[in-house]
């Protein structure tokens, strides 16, 4: 998870349209979230307090730079601002990088509604929060005019999760489920990953 407030985002902006460039488009699972750390934020130079409308504009201008043309835009907000600003390489064959917005809060919950492509829970949250923020997250794209039904729901699982768990997270609205490979031998890995492909008919 990238903690969005400590970074500029005209910088961002081009760092993460040039790795997707130069992946072919692989840049399609870009988390954000704020921190939890008041310390943190002070060795960044941030306000911890306004660390989420910091965000929140963050979000703006990287939307609004990839989808800019050869002309330039200009944005003028609480944080951040310039003038007829043109930015290249852009994104590959899209015109903005989806947004998944990850936290364990309430909160986190409605800026995914608000402004990201999807929600990406994290955390030890009883199935009933969960249930509850992804609601919030649905709640608050309708309310800003968006697609409820387009939000993406992500949520970690492990390697060796059965075709029923994996069918429960669906059923509870999970569109995507993230996994790792356990070992640290890079034989193995590809062993786990490709048993995890082969079990579910991704191969």
């Amino acid at each position: 998870m990238l903690l969005l407030p400590y970074h500029h985002p005209v910088v961002l902006a081009k760092r993460l349209a040039t790795i997707d460039v130069l992946s072919r488009g692989r840049m399609r699972l870009l988390t954000v979230g704020l921190g939890a750390l008041p310390g943190e934020a002070r060795a960044m130079g941030v306000d911890f307090a306004t660390r989420g409308r910091r965000a929140d504009e963050a979000i703006d201008v990287m939307r609004l730079l990839w989808a800019g043309g050869e002309e330039g835009v200009s944005f003028e907000g609480e944080f951040f601002a310039f003038e007829n600003l043109c930015q290249y390489p852009k994104p590959y064959g899209v015109t903005s990088l989806p947004i998944h917005v990850g936290g364990s809060s309430r909160a986190a919950a409605r800026r995914a509604g608000r402004r990201g492509d999807g929600y990406h829970p994290g955390g030890a949250l009883h199935p009933d929060e969960r249930a509850l923020q992804l609601d919030l997250a649905r709640s608050a794209a309708a309310e800003a005019g968006r697609s409820a039904q387009a939000l993406e729901y992500t949520r970690p699982g492990s390697i060796d999760m059965t075709v029923e768990q994996v069918e429960a997270l669906a059923a509870q609205g999970v569109t995507r489920v993230v996994v790792s490979a356990t070992s640290a031998e890079p034989d193995r890995q590809r062993e786990e990953m490709s048993a995890f492909a082969e079990r579910f008919s991704l191969s």
